[in-house]
């Protein structure tokens, strides 16, 4: 196994503060008028329409009360719908609208714009390899997370 040192960590670190700051730009100048927390709940439920405000919050790494301004908002604005759970009256899901839809396109060509820049000139062995790494990473931290119950 390869021995992690401190440069791992603010590596993972740094990148993904990168990531959500040039997120973050790359949304404003979109057109598209979503906000970073709106794009985390839309790709949650881009995913799997139709989940609890709490599966949400827990998807989005968000407490419940701003994610459910944020929700809110959306509403508001025709993005999604909360209608009652068919099993159990006192849950509320949360659905994805076709106006929202309609802007996943858009969100796609400004998420790829940016995947642009953090990949120049990444060759296509290289992305393959990044992309299978961040597999493997991910893979691990999954079954390191399930065995933490089984304590």
């Amino acid at each position: 196994m390869a021995a992690p040192d401190e440069e791992f960590g603010w590596l993972q670190r740094d990148v993904f503060r990168l990531f959500q700051r040039s997120w973050d730009r790359h949304l404003r100048a979109s057109g598209t008028g979503m906000t970073v927390p709106q794009s985390r709940v839309f790709a949650a439920l881009r995913q799997r329409d139709g989940l609890t405000q709490t599966e949400i919050a827990d998807l989005v790494m968000m407490e419940k009360a701003p994610l459910g301004r944020v929700i809110d908002r959306m509403e508001e604005q025709g993005l999604l719908t909360r209608r009652p759970d068919p099993a159990d009256r006192r849950v509320r899901r949360v659905y994805l609208t076709v106006k929202l839809d309609e802007m996943q396109d858009r969100l796609w060509e400004v998420a790829f714009g940016m995947f642009d820049i953090a990949l120049d000139g990444f060759t296509a062995q290289e992305y393959e390899t990044l992309v299978s790494m961040f597999r493997r990473i991910k893979a691990n931290l999954e079954a390191g997370e399930a065995g933490e119950g089984e304590d």
